[in-house]
This record gives C-alpha cells, structure tokens and sequence, in this order.
C-alpha cells in the first residue's frame, strides 16, 4: 500500500506549481455495471483529443459518481471527483504524485517493496516498469454505497486497464495499488485519495517522476474501463508493452461509446490546410469538443451574419482550383457563407445541416488562387454565423 508520502509536505512547502456534452443515458450502477467491452477497433480510428473532449463534455455533475470529493494527492485539496462518462467507464482529473512502491528499488524513503496488485507471475509490480495509477483501499465511510469511488463497487480489481491523459499525451495504464486503508489512519494520506501513479507513468506522460520532488498539482485525467475484459495480463517485463497495445482499442471503444461518429469521410485527396491554423473574428473559438475533426480542432465562429474565418493556403500554381471545405452543422437549417480570396468576394457556397456536430461533410467551390499563399475568408451569411469548419484542401 502506498504510505504517507514525506514529498506532500516539501512540495507545500516549496509550493509546487503546477474539456460539449455527448448523452449517455445510462446511470451509474453499482450492483449491476455494464462495461465497456475490449474488442476490435471500429473501422476508423478516434484520435486522443477526440476522445478526450468527450470524457470532459460527461464530466457533468449529472454523470458524478461520488457525493463527497476526494483528496487530491499533491495539493491536500478536496476537489477531486468521479464521473461516469460511458457504461462502466469511470473518470478523474487531479494531480500526480509519485508512487515508488514495488519489486523495483528506489531511494525515496517513502518506498515500499510491495504493492497491493501483482503481476501475472505473483510479483509485487516494478514503479519503474509499470505505468500504474493508485487507488483507495477501503470505504473511508464505511457505508455502502459509498460516499466516495470505491472501485469494488464498480466491477474493478486489480491490473484494471485505464487510459491517462496529459499535456497532449496519452497512455495505458493500470490499477496497481493503493492508497492507506481505513485501519491505518494518518493526517494526511487515507483512502479518500486520488492522484498517485508509478513513476513509470510520470516518465511516460512527460511528468517530473521523483519520488521526493516529482508530480504536478493538476491536469492529469484518468479513464478507467471496469470489467474483466479490460484486466491487463503479463509479467513486470511485458506488462507496459501489453497495457500500451490496448490503447487505441481503447479509444476506439470509448469514442464509439459516448455517441460520436467515427471520421467516416475523410479530408478530400489534395494540399488540405487546417481552420484552426487560422484566424476568427471576434467571438469565434478554436474547438475540439467534438468528434472525428482533423488535426487539433475546428473553427466555430461566433453565431452572428459576418461572423468568420480566415484559413491560410498555399498554392503551388496560379489558376482556378478547387477549394473543398470540410464542416459540420448540427443545427436544422443550413449555414451559407460567402467565400473570398485574398479580399475579393468569389461567391457564396451553402454548407448543408449535417446529422449532427460529430458527422462531417463536404462542400467545394472554384476560385482563382494565386501561385504562394492565399488567404480564404468563410463568412456566415445568417444569424447562425458559418458552418464548423475542420479544413480546407485545394485541388
């Protein structure tokens, strides 16, 4: 079990310093969880940023697990909790502190030899080897259900698979150990604690991973996938390798889960620039809320008539070219936009209403570019402002 950790009380003391909802009807069931099954990816794969927007879009008071918050573990403050973002699918985001504990040696004086999860062979997990995160032993409260995420409750046990998200990364992880029990009371380390992984973990997510001055007060995001289809077998030597091979099944399965439609239709062959390499006028955002999106997001301009953005191109030749715009409009009525380049209005092209804001189209137009770079102005011509706008592919 991983013990009072001496590094909280130098990292208060130094002061460490250091997302759009997708329906799921389903409620959270204790006795009876429906799980998320391991199985083979879906056709098209989902990208870690999609999958992230829409584990932090059912990160919703609604979808709360827990009625009382956790410990976060580097910061002391109880302000972490539990979501059910999909059926058997169970989310935090907090801290990492830095878990040494297991048959690998580190000088932290917090080590312990053991951990409460071994691996497949019956030997306690190597922090340096395996990315695990920690969970709390026991019900703090002794109720059940209880107050606060008990993982027994939720169809988990030990090497339980979970994706981690950090600063751009993502990586498989497992449940490893755990937090103080409810018979070893201390100040501040108990079972209502949330935010301790391996350093194997740290050193995968770009994470300082120091037992003594490691971790990050915040912005890690933990995805756990209960049920025995998501129990990662192997030893200390293939354990990260057999974890980090379930990652995109993962995704794959979550994003299918939450709703979102996989990026069926691909961006048009051609030089395909990205919106949110661009810029929008006043109102607009940059987003990724949303599924099946290109590169790190979409431009949503504000929801006004002139409302816009503009894309930068680059054409190898002068001439007439084809501009094909890749887009969503979930609403019920279509969004046209004129479209001009460099300036110069070349007409306005209608962007048809679309399933939903996680189905992508297409909608093409030509207009004379010039031979280097161009500018492409898509202008709302309605109150609802233009359609979302993934990229643009000239050809």
């Amino acid at each position: 079990m991983s013990p009072t950790r001496t590094r909280l009380a130098v990292a208060a003391a130094a002061v460490l310093a250091l997302a759009i909802p997708l329906a799921i009807r389903n409620a959270d069931a204790a006795t009876t969880p429906t799980t998320v099954k391991a199985g083979p990816a879906v056709a098209t794969s989902f990208t870690p940023a999609q999958v992230l927007a829409g584990v932090q879009a059912n990160m919703t008071t609604a979808k709360k697990v827990n009625s009382k918050p956790h410990i976060n573990t580097m910061t002391r403050a109880q302000n972490v909790n539990v979501y059910q973002v999909a059926p058997g699918v169970y989310a935090y985001t907090s801290g990492l502190a830095i878990d040494t504990d297991g048959s690998d040696p580190d000088p932290d004086p917090d080590h312990q030899g053991e951990t409460t999860w071994s691996d497949s062979n019956g030997k306690a997990l190597g922090a340096h080897h395996v990315p695990f995160y920690v969970l709390g032993d026991d019900c703090w409260d002794r109720t059940s259900p209880c107050p606060h995420f008990f993982y027994k409750e939720h169809n988990m046990t030990g090497r339980q698979f979970a994706l981690m998200f950090y600063n751009g990364k993502c990586i498989g992880a497992i449940f490893g150990d755990t937090q103080t029990a409810n018979n070893q009371t201390t100040s501040d380390n108990d079972s209502r604690e949330l935010g301790e992984g391996s350093v194997k973990a740290a050193q995968l997510l770009g994470i300082p991973s120091s037992g003594t001055t490691g971790g990050v007060d915040n912005g890690v995001t933990v995805v756990m996938f209960s049920g025995s289809s998501w129990v990662v077998n192997g030893t200390n030597a293939n354990l990260n390798d057999n974890i980090q091979a379930k990652v995109q099944t993962a995704l794959d399965s979550l994003g299918a889960s939450l709703g979102g439609t996989p990026p069926t239709t691909p961006p048009p062959t051609g030089s395909t620039f990205e919106a949110e390499t661009g810029t929008l006028s006043a109102g607009g955002t940059f987003d990724s809320n949303h599924l099946g999106f290109t590169g790190t997001g979409f431009a949503n301009t504000a929801n006004a008539v002139g409302a816009y953005v503009d894309i930068p191109v680059t054409a190898a030749t002068a001439g007439t070219k084809t501009l094909t715009f890749r887009y969503s409009d979930g609403t019920s009525a279509a969004r046209p936009a004129t479209i001009s380049v460099n300036g110069t209005s070349r007409g306005t092209l209608n962007f048809p209403i679309t399933a939903n804001w996680d189905t992508w189209a297409t909608a093409s137009i030509s207009v004379p570019l010039t031979a280097g770079t161009n500018t492409i102005r898509v202008t709302g011509t309605t109150a609802g402002g233009a359609a979302n706008i993934d990229s643009v592919t000239i050809s």
